[in-house]
């Protein structure tokens, strides 16, 4: 019982998305009753909700190790500038 009601859900939350996928959210699924209407909408506005707060929040948020890797990586090519190494490739 329980598994048909999840799998109706889900299958209206897909269809929700596949005709919608334009983004304007204007369109409901057909043929659903009100209680899994109301289920859905609430998921809708959440999902929408924590994926605009995940789009603020990564825009500010920087990863310890991608900032050290970049500035060793600018560290590295500036002494290799500075030293002069010239590279010769020879074809044997």
């Amino acid at each position: 019982m329980l598994e048909n009601i999840i799998s109706e859900w889900v299958g209206c939350i897909n269809k929700y998305y596949e005709i919608n996928k334009n983004g304007n959210y204007k369109f409901l699924v057909p043929n659903i009753d009100n209680q899994l209407k109301n289920d859905l909408i609430e998921f809708i506005e959440a999902n929408e909700s924590l994926m605009q707060n995940q789009a603020n929040t990564s825009i500010i948020q920087y990863h310890p190790q991608a900032c050290y890797t970049s500035r060793k990586l600018t560290e590295i090519l500036v002494q290799e500038e500075s030293q002069g190494f010239d590279c010769k490739i020879e074809d044997d």
